[in-house]
């Protein structure tokens, strides 16, 4: 029979080999995580496919209205009716400003108004087209 001190240290190295093993599992575990998160996303398929996806664009799937001979391409269709139905300045004004980033002097030169007038026209056209989204709203 072994004596109790060479028990107790076969029992000293056993517990030293099963802690090596335990934190070398461990570290291993958490080494193949890191990799895999490299490599894999937890994102759903639809949200990457959206986000890195291309769509085909094509020149009938917008909508086109031209102001002073440049063109303002609209995606939505109800927005391109709203803008339709404006009067022709106020149409302007919105594609100006916002389409081509044209501050208020620069479209009253445009348009030979005063900026007062082109913020006008702008708060009008801006009434018109929530008139007319309203409208469309009670209408099916």
């Amino acid at each position: 029979m072994p004596s109790p001190s060479y028990e107790e240290r076969i029992c000293a190295m056993f517990d030293s080999f099963c802690k090596t093993v335990s934190r070398n599992f461990v570290r291993d575990l958490q080494r193949k995580e890191n990799n895999r998160s490299k490599h894999f996303s937890q994102e759903p398929v639809d949200f990457l496919l959206e986000l890195l996806g291309k769509r085909d664009r094509y020149p009938s799937d917008h909508l086109m209205l031209y102001v002073e001979g440049m063109a303002c391409t609209v995606n939505d269709e109800v927005l391109y009716d709203a803008l339709k139905s404006l009067p022709e300045k106020q149409c302007k004004v919105l594609l100006l400003d916002f389409w081509y980033d044209a501050t208020d002097e620069e479209i009253a030169k445009r348009l030979e108004v005063t900026t007062r007038t082109v913020y006008n026209l702008r708060q009008r056209a801006f009434r018109s087209i929530r008139e007319f989204y309203e409208r469309r709203g009670r209408d099916p």
